[in-house]
């Protein structure tokens, strides 16, 4: 605290430290007495009355934050009102803001960005049951704690569908942040919908495993036009180490429609617990053991973490593709009776394999190619890595002969040579012979760390 500098006062609480200064609505660090427990204000700026549609805006948020009662959600403790002014005092923990820690640091191991993730999207289905969409998932948004605790902050511009009219933008922080983190949906000023904060989701993950965003441009326009039309840089060009499982749940969440991508924020939480393995009891293990490294907390980093982030959803998925290949094979019998048909031809070992040409991504009057590999694979087209099931979509190909080439880290590789003509739809479905698991250490054997370091 600069010497003389003085602060408001809020009764029963000593403030420390003024933290954010904005147009409407100050930020404080404060002790509540006589409690002394640290707590965070949010006040009207003094030149805002409590009747402008700002204040109104603040006490919004405050009811919305007060139905919620969740772990990674920063608890009310108190709304004050007055005549001349009005605050909330909310939960405080020592932490850090997301974009300061990846500004400062760089991008975090796939264990940890996976545990935040996790955490937000647990914090997303708690307000999604209570019908309220935050708007405005991004890193400056989520507070990452000393002990790796996650909390999901500034609900300003959140909505709830039993309260219609919108609320004003309290800090005028989404005009100034650009649309980065917004939804195809949000710049078409469509209503809100949860699966809009999933997207966004989707955009803080891949920056917190690369340290980029997936839709940047030159200016806003540009990056406003990225997200509507242009599908993201291949996450594992920036961080080659991410697991595939974690790219394809990146992927799905970015997805343009939000019919695309996954269901709900229970649907991604539960493939981001698979995808951590037995880790996901407690993500601020990995959280910490992040923070350690960058040398930032005190906190003693766990020994090991055992994540089997290499298993990509292995155990989750098997059990769905009966269904799945139920509505293809449905798919493809109405395909038949329009007169579309599947091309299959395995290529002899050892024959020899012509040059392939570079595959052309947007070819005039395609055929389409859909892929299904059981449990998973990377499809690689002519030479180039196109698409990663479950979650492939159709590829489009030109007329003509292609080659094929599935591949799982377990398995080996799955080869076929396709012959398709213009307007016609392939279905190409593989079980790929991964390797039996090596059995678990037993109760009495040590089991050896796994470094989750990025």
């Amino acid at each position: 605290m600069a010497s003389g500098e003085h602060f408001p006062d809020f009764d029963g609480c000593r403030v420390v430290e003024k933290l954010r200064s904005g147009p409407v609505a100050d930020l404080y660090r404060a002790i509540q007495q006589p409690l002394g427990r640290p707590v965070l204000i949010k006040a009207l700026s003094s030149s805002i009355l409590p009747s402008s549609p700002f204040a109104a805006s603040l006490e919004r948020e405050a009811r919305l934050l007060a139905e919620l009662r969740h772990p990674n959600v920063p608890q009310v403790h108190d709304f004050v009102r007055r005549e001349d002014r009005m605050w909330l005092v909310l939960e405080h923990v020592e932490g850090f803001q997301l974009d300061e820690l990846l500004e400062s640091h760089g991008p975090l191991s796939a264990a940890a960005a996976a545990a935040i993730a996790l955490e937000l999207a647990r914090a997303l289905e708690h307000a999604h049951g209570h019908s309220i969409v935050h708007r405005d998932v991004r890193p400056k948004n989520v507070l990452v704690g000393a002990a790796g605790e996650v909390k999901l902050l500034n609900f300003a511009v959140a909505t709830d569908e039993r309260l219609p009219t919108a609320p004003e933008l309290l800090d005028g922080q989404a005009k100034v942040a650009g649309p980065n983190y917004l939804s195809p949906e949000q710049i078409l000023g469509e209503a809100p919908d949860p699966r809009s904060d999933l997207f966004s989701l989707g955009v803080l993950l891949y920056e917190t495993l690369t340290g980029k965003r997936p839709f940047d441009g030159a200016d806003p326009a540009a990056t406003t036009r990225n997200i509507r039309q242009s599908a993201p840089a291949p996450l594992t060009r920036a961080a080659p180490d991410v697991p595939p499982g974690l790219e394809r749940i990146v992927s799905r969440c970015l997805e343009k429609m939000p019919s695309d991508r996954f269901a709900s924020a229970s649907e991604l939480a539960l493939a981001l617990e698979n995808m951590l393995g037995e880790a996901a009891a407690s993500p601020a293990r990995a959280i910490v053991r992040a923070l350690s490294q960058f040398g930032v907390t005190d906190e003693p980093a766990p020994e090991s973490i055992h994540l089997e982030l290499g298993a990509s959803l292995r155990p989750a998925h098997v059990s769905v593709w009966p269904t799945i290949r139920g509505l293809l094979a449905l798919a493809g019998l109405g395909a038949l009776g329009a007169g579309v048909f599947w091309v299959l031809e395995a290529r002899a070992p050892g024959a020899a394999r012509p040059a392939a040409a570079q595959l052309e991504l947007a070819p005039h009057n395609p055929a389409f190619l859909r892929v299904v590999a059981d449990p998973w694979a990377h499809v690689v087209v002519d030479g180039q890595r196109v698409e990663t099931t479950p979650f492939a979509k159709a590829i489009p190909l030109s007329a003509g002969t292609h080659y094929v080439r599935l591949e799982h880290p377990n398995a080996p590789p799955e080869r076929r040579t396709l012959h398709v003509v213009a307007g016609e739809s392939v279905l190409l479905d593989v079980k790929m012979q991964v390797a039996a698991a090596p059995p678990r250490p037993s109760a009495s054997a040590p089991a050896a760390p796994v470094d989750d370091s990025p």
